[in-house]
């Protein structure tokens, strides 16, 4: 069954307040101004950290263009140091096979002095030397034989040929040597 209450209220008891709308409405207002205050923060912070990170991008670009240069000037240097490198190896090559038959002419020129001998052909190839020459006498052949032993730059020295000749109506000694050098 259904009771209606009929009586009005008691005195003692208060009645419910209403809610302003002009309260609420502001409220509203409030928080949608703090929203777009919250959100205009947060792209501005946004916006700040875009263009930090354009400026780091700008700078690491500015960066890897100098190391492009760097590398660059790096293998060109690369590039001058090889040819430099098989210019001194070409250089020491050269230098090598010079010495070798400069020092055989020193000590052969050593050997020659006092007496009356002249060199036709000098031949080295590798430590192996063959002589031939020419001598006033035969003494002055087997003098420049005794020299060359007497050098510590040359070994096993045979006189191969000494023969008597005549060139320009004068009577000379034509001769053949073959020895190795030492080391």
């Amino acid at each position: 069954m259904i009771r209606i209450n009929l009586l009005p209220e008691p005195k003692g008891r208060k009645s419910k307040p209403q809610y302003d709308v002009r309260a609420q409405a502001l409220l509203g207002v409030g928080l949608v101004l703090i929203t777009l205050a919250g959100c205009w923060w947060y792209s501005a912070s946004l916006d700040e950290e875009i263009s930090v990170q354009q400026t780091k991008k700008s700078d690491m670009e500015k960066q890897v263009a100098q190391l492009k240069e760097q590398v660059k000037q790096v293998s060109d240097f690369e590039s001058r140091k090889k040819v430099l490198e098989d210019k001194n190896r070409i250089i020491d090559e050269l230098e090598k096979s010079r010495v070798g038959p400069v020092r055989v002419l020193d000590h052969v020129s050593q050997s020659l002095e006092p007496l009356k001998v002249w060199l036709v052909r000098v031949a080295v190839t590798g430590k192996e030397i063959d002589l031939e020459g020419r001598a006033a006498t035969n003494d002055d052949v087997v003098e420049f034989v005794n020299n060359l032993r007497r050098t510590d730059y040359f070994s096993n020295i045979n006189l191969h040929e000494s023969r008597a000749a005549v060139e320009s109506q004068l009577n000379i000694y034509q001769f053949k040597l073959g020895f190795r050098l030492k080391g």
